[in-house]
């Protein structure tokens, strides 16, 4: 955390996606030329209290610790479940050239990373997740997205955006018209074989599924522009990388404004291994499961 609106937004969205039992570590990393000691250890105590009022049983952790932040971060966020951080709305040239942050943590992360940007705020009727289905990260990001969507009202969307191959030629962009059916039909076997995969581990939650035309980035933002949080897998392990091999996850990452999940291809291990941890501990009377906020 720091003390940006965007961090905060990403507190408001922590205090919606915990759950009593859950642990999470407020984490601010304090570097050379920073604020105070007294000054974060003061905010990482207002934001435990603002958690507690609506989960009196959470267990959390405060901790100021030294930098630099995105080497201390990608450390850190190892030894929880998810990492929670707040995104800077930034130029995407700018971002890729200089590593901001965010986009340097969501490159090279290795558990899924929530991005709050500083235009989200909480709204009443944004309870769906929507997942970006993708033949090369579907299978990772379906796993957490299913996961996520698990205590949603409005349950998944799966959302499976295709386009033709194009051409640029001196007039412009130009596909064969009859080449439309074919990857529209690829685009809906992978859609129907995203859904069923989903329906297999999770049968009794509520989702639908969306072929569009359109590119990704655009497609998805459309469709998440009423959703609780977005999510994508990763393809990209920089920040210059993602800019110029076009990836999803960084364009909306500057376009969105609701809660954006990029989860690189090793997490859904991480993660259920996890979820498999906490049955057996409430098993034996227990129920665990970490969260870190930080920036």
């Amino acid at each position: 955390m720091d003390d940006s609106d965007a961090s905060w937004n990403g507190l408001d969205w922590l205090d919606l996606a915990v759950r009593d039992d859950d642990v999470v570590r407020l984490l601010t990393v304090h570097e050379r030329a920073g604020e105070s000691r007294e000054r974060s250890t003061g905010r990482l105590t207002i934001a435990e209290h603002r958690l507690r009022d609506r989960h009196p049983r959470l267990r959390v952790v405060r901790e100021v610790v030294d930098g630099p932040t995105v080497s201390r971060l990608l450390v850190d966020a190892t030894d929880g479940d998810v990492l929670v951080i707040g995104g800077r709305r930034s130029e995407r040239v700018w971002a890729a050239l200089t590593g901001r942050v965010a986009e340097r943590i969501v490159a090279r992360v290795a558990v899924p990373v929530v991005v709050v940007p500083e235009r989200w705020r909480v709204g009443c009727d944004e309870d769906a997740v929507v997942v970006g289905v993708d033949g090369r990260t579907a299978g990772t990001a379906l796993a957490v997205a299913a996961q996520l969507a698990a205590g949603c009202r409005d349950g998944l969307v799966l959302v499976r955006a295709w386009e033709p191959p194009t051409s640029v030629s001196p007039f412009g962009a130009v596909y064969l018209e009859r080449d439309r059916p074919r990857w529209e039909h690829e685009g809906q076997l992978e859609l129907d074989a995203a859904i069923r995969t989903v329906s297999r581990s999770h049968p009794d939650l509520r989702m639908r599924g969306e072929l569009r035309q359109g590119r990704p980035s655009e497609t998805l933002a459309r469709a998440a522009a009423t959703a609780s949080v977005v999510v994508v897998g990763r393809r990209h392990r920089s920040a210059v990388g993602a800019f110029l091999g076009g990836s999803v996850g960084e364009s909306l990452m500057h376009r969105s404004s609701v809660p954006l999940c990029v989860v690189p291809r090793s997490a859904p291990a991480v993660v259920l291994a996890a979820a498999a941890e906490r049955e057996r501990a409430h098993d034996h009377g227990g129920s665990r499961r970490d969260a870190h906020l930080g920036w």
